[in-house]
């Protein structure tokens, strides 16, 4: 018998945008978008984007959900493993 779940094999795109602080510059405007599977927990997106913002010297507030908001996401297929294509940022 053969699996028809396509579930696991798909991918989603959030695009998301939001006010952050930059410390000894204020507030700054900051948008992107992070790619997860299908079954990722909205918490694990936010930690994602947390990571981002913080490589690039933003503060980022325990609760991220309250200053980012996050777009309903967009299904893909997900790539071959052997496929190293780049992804566009």
């Amino acid at each position: 018998m053969n699996s028809t779940n396509t579930a696991a094999h798909c991918e989603i795109t959030h695009h998301w945008f939001g006010w952050v602080t930059v410390p000894g510059q204020g507030p700054a405007w900051a948008r992107g978008h992070v790619t997860v599977p299908l079954c990722a927990p909205r918490e694990q997106i936010y930690r994602l984007i947390a990571a981002w913002l913080r490589e690039r010297g933003c503060t980022v507030p325990a609760d991220l959900s309250q200053v980012i908001t996050l777009l309903p996401g967009q299904i893909t297929p997900a790539r071959p493993a052997n496929d190293t294509t780049p992804r566009s940022s």
